[in-house]
């Protein structure tokens, strides 16, 4: 029929190539219990002056044991690449301040919460192939089966993925995977920090899983630009938009901004680090 949408075949060929790869990534393994459920990990406002004596707190999030001890202390961090991280940290608090803050601000009270939330489950759905490989990668098959699951009932009954009726009727939760969370897996460090355009606190595992996202990206095939530029840039501009006001507010509690952004992202590694301590270790606790 020449009168269907332009998406409809590519969006059919997306689905029927997770499907193959579903196939082969385990999805028997569906009775056997997953904690690992894509978690996504906020630095914690630390006050100043623990950041400036590098201490790092690690504060669990909702549902998840808190991991003792909860204040970690480390040396000065070693930054090779602190000039160029400092001349990014400049562009991108130019950029944060002038532009993408006050988009963001006028985002939020422009557009309605309800609305909001669609927006976000939408590129939430449209990601889903990028969770889905990921999930195959680390040879989680019930993970990689839900997202697919997921992805199928949210590119219809939730009219392209601007509503969760996977989760909402069928209890089929999210579960983010990104490849830094591959590469994590099979014991590849963060490498150095880096400071990143637009993209802020960063490292070199975490940049390639970037990399990697963007090809894995269904935009990246089923648009040109300069629509597909667009649609990623006010993906990112939705995605930040939670955050904007909280910016300014730790940007003041510092006179080395940097130093303090710096050490928050640091800290979140460390608090990554010793949760994947704890579930390897319940691991190899098990009989």
């Amino acid at each position: 029929m020449n009168g269907g949408l332009p998406w409809y075949h590519p969006i059919s060929r997306w689905i029927f190539i997770l499907s193959l790869i579903a196939l082969g990534s385990g999805c028997a393994s569906l009775n056997q219990p997953q904690e690992n459920v894509g978690r996504t990990y906020v630095p914690v406002e630390t006050p100043a002056s623990e950041v400036d004596q590098g201490v790092k707190v690690i504060d669990a999030p909702e549902g998840i044991p808190d991991v003792e001890p909860t204040v970690v202390s480390y040396t000065d961090y070693n930054d090779p690449l602190e000039g160029f991280n400092r001349a990014m940290f400049t562009f991108n608090d130019v950029a944060y301040r002038y532009a993408l803050i006050p988009l963001a601000s006028g985002y939020v009270q422009v557009v309605p919460l309800p609305v909001r939330n669609s927006v976000t489950n939408f590129f939430y759905n449209l990601k889903t192939p990028i969770y889905f490989v990921n999930n195959a990668l680390q040879l989680e098959g019930a993970l990689a089966c839900r997202n697919l699951a997921r992805f199928v009932i949210n590119s219809t009954l939730g009219l392209a993925g601007l509503f969760d009726p996977a989760a909402d009727w069928f209890g089929l939760e999210r579960a983010e995977a990104h490849f830094d969370d591959t590469l994590m897996k099979y014991g590849a460090g963060y490498g150095v920090y880096l400071v990143l355009p637009f993209f802020g606190p960063s490292d070199l595992r975490d940049g390639t899983s970037a990399i990697t996202d963007y090809f894995l990206n269904p935009v990246t095939y089923l648009m040109d630009n300069p629509e597909k530029f667009g649609v990623k840039a006010f993906d990112y501009l939705q995605d930040y938009s939670s955050d904007a006001e909280r910016y300014n507010a730790l940007r003041e509690k510092s006179d080395d901004p940097y130093i303090l952004f710096r050490n928050l992202y640091l800290q979140s590694i460390m608090r990554d680090a010793d949760y994947q301590n704890v579930e390897n270790a319940e691991v190899s606790d098990e009989p």
